[in-house]
């Protein structure tokens, strides 16, 4: 064997295992907390209370590394996270008639006189695609309202009305800016949200 080949597949095999080494230590659990200021934590990430008989949101959110060591950040002081491979994005809303109703189409960033959600990520564009999760007094499993922003806005509208499908005396008013998607919704050759999406950022945004 070449002598000098040695001492280079030597280095090779410890780069390698100091690669592989710094990626078991900076993401063990495959989830991450990114708080307002800084670096990213990764670990499991725990947002939900499930104690006491009731489900709700832990008024801080818990971050435990490969370490077992556990941190608690208030919610305010969290920029996003990701649970079980679920991303979520946190912004500060309000409504202009100031009270939180799950039936407006329209939730406004505020951080002065918002409150702190964490809305589920389920695509990113032009258009992105939000979801607002929550329970209710004796509900068994979770809710969802689907929300839709455009780059650039600064506030969602929600997009669905549960069981019936699509706002779409909301949306057409929405998507002005797109007329053919507008007309498409309205005429309900769209019915799909996922179909909305779609459409919005391939044949709309410029």
């Amino acid at each position: 064997m070449n002598r000098s080949f040695l001492p280079r597949l030597l280095c090779g095999l410890i780069g390698l295992l100091a690669i592989t080494s710094l990626s078991g230590q900076s993401d063990p659990y495959g989830d991450y907390l990114h708080p307002n200021v800084g670096d990213t934590i990764y670990g499991k990430v725990e947002h939900i209370d499930r104690r006491g008989g009731s489900t709700d949101f832990y008024k801080k959110i818990r971050v435990t590394n490969a370490k077992g060591k556990r941190k608690k950040f208030k919610r305010g002081d969290v920029e996003s996270f990701q649970v079980d491979g679920v991303r979520y994005e946190g912004f500060w809303l309000s409504q202009s008639s100031g009270v939180f109703d799950l039936f407006s189409p329209k939730y406004f960033m505020d951080r002065e006189n918002g409150e702190r959600y964490f809305l589920r990520i389920i695509s990113l564009g032009r258009l992105s695609h939000y979801q607002l999760e929550w329970w209710e007094q004796d509900d068994a499993g979770i809710n969802s309202m689907d929300l839709f922003i455009k780059e650039g806005d600064e506030h969602f509208i929600r997009a669905t009305q549960g069981i019936f499908g699509l706002k779409r005396k909301a949306l057409t008013k929405y998507f002005r800016d797109c007329p053919e998607l507008a007309e498409q919704i309205e005429q309900k050759e769209l019915k799909e949200i996922l179909e909305v999406v779609s459409f919005y950022n391939y044949h709309c945004a410029n």
